[in-house]
């Protein structure tokens, strides 16, 4: 029962963000090569993930409520992440194209890449459920994948009409992470 709902979540998961990369975001130079990477990697690691949801038993209650929670997390980060950007979608992972608005509200107020959160904390709950260090490289591996689009994202930012907004913004927000250095300092009057 345990593992039907947990393959359940990481099928919700890969299902709303198979939609976004569909169906949401943009791709005003087509699909480019870092989008052919994510898509190549992001099923091959999907394949190990649902592998070994169905096939290893989670071992404690405590492993599959703290993994239930992460696929949770990941599903609701990024369905109030597409609710954010709905009137103005983003252009997709990699796209060459300049940014034309910042978006600084919802999750955007704590991290600047809500939605590479949101896959990293799926592809960590595949590791917490099963408990299994295989899996760890896949974690690994997108997180590289997901930082250099960031990095790229935000040499992006620099280089347009939004450079000091950006950097104003970067300096109050995490990465993917809330940063609670940055939240102290804002708050401070």
């Amino acid at each position: 029962m345990v593992s039907a709902s947990l393959l359940g979540l990481l099928l919700a998961c890969l299902l709303s963000f198979g939609w976004g990369m569909q169906k949401f975001f943009a791709r005003p130079a087509g699909s480019t090569r870092g989008m052919k990477i994510i898509s190549l990697f992001g099923a091959g690691f999907s394949i190990m993930h649902l592998a070994a949801i169905i096939l290893i038993p989670v071992t404690s209650p405590a492993q599959a409520i703290f993994a239930a929670a992460l696929y949770a997390c990941a599903l609701g980060l990024f369905w109030w992440s597409i609710k954010v950007n709905s009137s103005k979608p983003l252009s997709a992972a990699f796209s060459p194209d300049s940014p034309q608005h910042l978006v600084k509200q919802g999750p955007y107020r704590l991290i600047r890449h809500p939605f590479y959160c949101s896959y990293l904390l799926m592809w960590t709950a595949g590791v917490v459920a099963t408990g299994r260090l295989w899996l760890v490289p896949t974690l690994v591996v997108m997180l590289v994948v997901y930082a250099r689009a960031a990095r790229l994202e935000e040499e992006k930012f620099t280089r347009s009409g939004l450079a000091s907004s950006y950097e104003h913004y970067r300096s109050q927000t995490g990465l993917f992470l809330p940063n609670p250095l940055k939240l102290l300092m804002v708050r401070r009057p």
